[in-house]
């Protein structure tokens, strides 16, 4: 049987660099979409994202029965339960699920979708080897009509070569074109020219209430001639405003309960590599809890920095923890306390800070070599 290879396929330099971004901003975004109203008939549906045509016609060949379904696309209330009851469905290129009782609110979910899974039951048909993992929870939002309640990074100035925005809803968006709905202003009211990466459906987290922006790297050309070069999307010393209108509905079919906006002040860029050996460090423990608070030399990506980030005790166990931020320098790690005054801050060589550097690379300097490292990442601390 022939097999189907998934690729990104892009000329240039320029695709060299979007392929990058593809792969590098995984954590930024889930494959998956989670319908948490509880008003639709839907609720508890997990919908992937899009998924090759090509994929879905061996699918629909198939004829699967649900054990065959769920031993590559399943939900589960932990990882070793068995797989959650439902029926399977296909739209417009989208796998579904939906479960056969109402999810409970209460619970995490774990969804995950495998293509290695799924290739074995095609006789290999596809060459794809990526699984994606999320863990969804069902607790409808107060209120069905969404607005935006926040805004990262928050920073009075962003550096000019920032490589992204997060926005964060009070209820889940629609499925339609976010870029339609959004504008970067300069200071004389003008639009700019196509500031984002475009991302088909959007980069969402699994029940789409936090919307990823990427701006576009180097898309902009300064200078006249042989003398033109890439440079940033916002300019130093200049302020824009992002604007989201209200016309965007979300998944109830309400729309946005008022336009927002924001001012962006653009400062210097920041160009090169996180240097974790200078952040400081100071722990201490209050009420049993362990609250490490951590000054960074980067204003760091938050929502990675809040799954990158971990603490190991001296006999080398990864204690679970919560991430919090006081501002994009200020950190604080907390943990259950369990004796142990020797641990480690565990980083994830992947972290980034808000402009894509990581404590290995610099982002878009020339030359830099952006290979993903597996290196780990420790610093040493006691609790006081």
């Amino acid at each position: 049987m022939k097999k189907i290879f998934l690729k990104f396929i892009q000329g240039g330099s320029l695709g060299l660099l979007l392929f990058f971004l593809s792969l590098n901003h995984a954590q930024a975004q889930s494959f998956f979409t989670a319908k948490t109203l509880s008003s639709s008939p839907e609720y508890g549906t997990i919908t992937t994202r899009l998924v090759p045509e090509e994929v879905v016609d061996l699918i629909n060949k198939q004829n699967f029965s649900f054990d065959e379904w769920s031993s590559f696309f399943y939900i589960k209330t932990n990882p070793n339960a068995p797989a959650v009851l439902g029926k399977y469905s296909i739209k417009n290129n989208h796998l579904s699920f939906t479960p056969k009782f109402l999810p409970d609110p209460k619970i995490n979910y774990f969804v995950t979708f495998s293509y290695p899974k799924l290739s074995e039951l095609l006789s290999d048909a596809i060459n794809e080897q990526n699984v994606y993992s999320d863990v969804a929870s069902f607790e409808p939002p107060e209120t069905t009509q969404p607005e935006v309640i926040s805004f990262t990074p928050e920073l009075d100035e962003v550096p000019a070569n920032l490589l992204r925005f997060y926005v964060y809803f009070s209820a889940p968006m629609g499925l339609e074109n976010p870029y339609d709905f959004i504008t970067i202003e300069d200071k004389n009211g003008k639009p700019l020219v196509d500031p984002f990466v475009i991302i088909p459906e959007g980069l969402w987290n699994i029940n789409h209430t936090r919307l990823t922006l990427l701006l576009h790297p180097g898309r902009v050309k300064q200078g006249v001639g042989p003398n033109m070069t890439q440079g940033d999307v916002l300019l130093a010393g200049n302020s824009y405003t992002l604007k989201i209108d209200k016309s965007w509905k979300g998944s109830s079919g309400e729309p946005l309960k008022a336009d927002f906006s924001q001012t962006i002040n653009a400062s210097n860029p920041l160009r090169g590599a996180m240097n974790i050996n200078i952040w400081a460090l100071k722990a201490k423990i209050s009420n049993g809890i362990g609250i490490l608070t951590v000054i960074t030399d980067h204003p760091l990506d938050q929502p990675l920095a809040q799954r990158m980030i971990f603490i190991r005790n001296k006999q080398g166990q990864v204690l679970p923890v919560q991430v919090t931020f006081d501002s994009p320098e200020q950190l604080k790690v907390l943990w259950r306390h369990q004796g142990s005054d020797e641990l480690e801050l565990l980083i994830d060589p992947r972290l980034e800070d808000v402009c894509g550097n990581t404590p290995h690379y610099a982002f878009d300097l020339e030359g830099t070599e952006r290979t993903p490292s597996t290196e780990e990442l420790k610093i040493k601390f006691r609790v006081n």
